[in-house]
Parts: C-alpha cells; structure tokens; sequence
C-alpha cells in the first residue's frame, strides 16, 4: 500500500507532500506503517493499493517509542483479493536470516522489494528526519542490511514464509 496525503482534492486547497508505506493487517481494514508516515495531525491521508484503487484512511492510534501508527479504512473499500498479511513474533528472528523489504522506494516506485539478513536484533538509535529537525530514540530495533530508501517507511519487512517480522522505519543516509 502506498500512504499518501490525496492528490485528487487539490481542488479544496490540499496537495501531496509526502509518501510512504503500509500493509493490511487485520480483514477489517487495519493498516499497519509508521508513525512518522502518517505524523501531520492536521492532514488528510488516503491509501492507494497496488491496483489503483485510492480510499481515505483515517489514524486511529500511534505509538512513538516503536514508530508505529495504525489507520483504518472502510472493509468494504479493500480491493478483492487483497488480504491481510500474517504477523510472525520478531523475538523469533536470527542473526543471518534472510528477510524481504517491500515499499515504495523513493516516494515514486512502487511495489519495490529488497533482499537482506538480519545484521542484529534489539538495536537502539537515535532517528531524525531528512531536513535535521526533529529525533526520536528508537528501541528494539531490527538492523538489516536490505535496501531500504525514502518511501519505503512503513512497509513490511517480511521472513521468508512471507510474515511481518518488523515495519521498515529508519535508513542510514550517510
């Protein structure tokens, strides 16, 4: 899923200002992506599936600590054939194990996928964003060293039997 503040009301004075990703984790219409994605109280954000098909969300719950926000959007708005992705427990991760990164790099690719391993597990850091603002420490972070790049915050970052171990959420700019 692609994040994005609408583009089609720019008629009502609102344009896009930022992208980023986000998966269905629950039938009902839960999406799960990051805080940081959806962190604009006064926006509008609107989902858009790999089909097209664009339907308002709204943030129903945010956690900073672990950077994870939860929308909502109407069941009856998810596309046919999209379901929602399965939950692994990441305490369960090892050192080694590949993992899958998928999102919509840079804002402008979508659907993109990334290949890595687990670098470490239970990782603190200290995250900011692009324009040397604002930081936030971050804990129990997953390093991998699959390609993550702008846009891809909030996408899934999946084992190999294709279940969300982690949220893809901070990359190393320099």
């Amino acid at each position: 899923l692609k994040m994005v503040v609408p583009g089609d009301i720019k008629s009502q004075g609102k344009q896009v200002v930022g992208q980023g990703s986000g998966f269905l984790v629950r039938s009902n219409g839960l999406i799960a992506t990051n805080k940081h994605v959806v962190a604009d109280k006064s926006a509008d954000y609107q989902v858009v599936f790999s089909n097209g098909t664009k339907v308002l969300a709204k943030v129903v719950a945010t956690d900073p600590v672990n950077d994870v926000a939860l929308l909502k959007i109407d069941e009856g708005k998810i596309p046919s054939g999209v379901t929602a992705l399965l939950l692994a427990n990441s305490k369960d991760l090892l050192i080694g194990q590949t993992v899958i990164a998928i999102g919509n790099a840079l804002g402008e690719l979508s659907n993109t996928v990334t290949k890595g391993i687990i670098s470490a597990t239970n990782r603190s850091i200290t995250a900011g964003d692009s324009a040397g603002g604002q930081t936030e420490k971050l804990v129990k972070i997953i390093q991998t060293d699959a390609a993550i790049n702008t846009g891809n915050s909030g996408g899934p970052l999946l084992s190999t039997n294709g279940e969300v171990v982690g949220i893809n959420t901070a990359l190393n700019q320099g």
